[in-house]
């Protein structure tokens, strides 16, 4: 057994090694209970600030199995409502009526054929067949200007050409004169012809006064071309005139 004078020489010794231990328990505690204390707090921030600290969710993928195609119906064509659909025609959309404007006139020429070359009967009543006048001394122009013109297949076309096969036109009367919408005075093809006869015709015939427009006419009979005004020679046709002499 211990004797109690050795307990108290013992417990003086072990207060002085129990002393450095409960400092450090102590301090021990401390820092535990700062610890707490931090970590409390810390708790307390985060859950005040988590709504905003919160990240934000991320978008999801599309996944090629939620992805989907709309095909949308072909139109129907423009007509009346279909009577099978739900609701019948009154449920038809009905297009508004717009006030109509009124169009501007738009002004149009009208272009009037030029038939001043064509002949009255009037006209044609003061006028000389081929063979009833002239004709004296052998000659007789006007058949041969006749006949070369009906002989000519280019005076045809440029009857036709011009619309006036069938028709009395008045060819010369001191000028050759514009048929239609021609370019040039006269039908060329006809002037041409009628220049070409009368200019290979003997002088004595071309210098033969006439006293009367001269009626010619093509195959068909219709067609017929007048020559001359008032006294004429079928020189002036050529434009040339007889100039008198001074003596």
């Amino acid at each position: 057994m211990i004797s109690p004078s050795k307990r108290r020489r013992e417990k003086p010794a072990l207060r002085e090694r129990a002393g450095p231990i409960a400092g450090q328990a102590r301090r021990h505690d401390r820092v535990l209970a700062w610890a707490f204390t931090a970590g409390v707090h810390l708790i307390v921030f985060a859950l005040l600030f988590w709504p905003y600290a919160a990240p934000s969710p991320a978008k999801p993928s599309l996944s090629p199995d939620l992805i989907s195609v709309a095909i949308l119906p072909k139109p129907k064509p423009p007509g009346p409502p279909d009577q099978t659909e739900p609701g019948g025609p009154d449920t038809a959309i009905r297009p508004t009526l717009l006030n109509p404007i009124a169009p501007t006139p738009v002004p149009v020429t009208i272009n009037m054929p030029d038939n001043s070359d064509l002949m009255s009967e009037s006209q044609l009543a003061g006028t000389t067949s081929v063979g009833e006048g002239g004709g004296g001394g052998g000659c007789d122009l006007a058949r041969a200007v006749q006949r070369a013109l009906r002989r000519d297949s280019l005076v045809r076309s440029a009857v036709e050409g011009a619309n006036r096969l069938g028709k009395a036109v008045m060819m010369w009367n001191g000028d050759w004169v514009r048929s239609g919408g021609q370019d040039g005075k006269g039908l060329s093809a006809v002037r041409e012809a009628i220049m070409w006869e009368v200019a290979f015709a003997p002088q004595s015939c071309r210098n033969e006064r006439m006293h009367k427009p001269v009626l010619l006419s093509l195959a068909d009979g219709s067609t017929r071309f007048a020559i001359g005004s008032g006294d004429w020679r079928w020189s002036d046709l050529l434009g040339l005139r007889k100039v008198p002499r001074d003596y």
